[in-house]
């Protein structure tokens, strides 16, 4: 396994998510109402998802997690019950992770001595994005990680 650790750009978007405090166990549960939720609020407003899914995870990760469970939104708009946010271009630390999401752990392993070794200061948050179509094989889905550079 291998994440390609580098930097890059991540462009500017827009997103669309329902922020909330979750158990790492409950996530499996969390992550598909969330996504229902907000695709049904963005429709409803008007607006179109475009981009792939993503998690925003606020702070270092323990038993609990701050996350932000989301979808790339065409532009801004006014969304009931969701934050919607216009992120500017940013550079980040960027790894990508082929294979299930049980497996994100090993993949965080490999990347985390990496990111220390570049010095890089960080901001309070990270991104994964999923960059896989749902009907995936497993095997095959694609995670990016990504860490916008303060």
């Amino acid at each position: 396994m291998s994440v390609d650790p580098h930097l890059g750009t991540i462009e500017k978007w827009v997103s669309a998510g329902i922020r909330q405090v979750a158990s790492m166990t409950e996530l499996h549960e969390v992550f598909p109402a969330a996504y229902q939720e907000v695709a049904a609020a963005v429709t409803a407003a008007g607006a179109h998802l475009i981009g792939p899914a993503y998690a925003c995870y606020f702070g270092p990760p323990t038993d609990v997690v701050d996350v932000e469970i989301g979808f790339g939104i065409d532009r801004m708009a006014d969304v009931s019950g969701v934050t919607v946010t216009s992120h500017p271009a940013a550079e980040a630390a960027i790894g990508t992770h082929v294979g299930p999401y049980e497996g994100l752990a090993g993949s965080y392993a490999e990347f985390t001595p990496w990111l220390e070794s570049q010095q890089c200061e960080l901001r309070d948050h990270m991104f994964e994005f999923y960059d896989s179509p749902p009907d995936t094989d497993p095997s095959q889905t694609v995670t990016r990680l990504v860490f916008p550079l303060a």
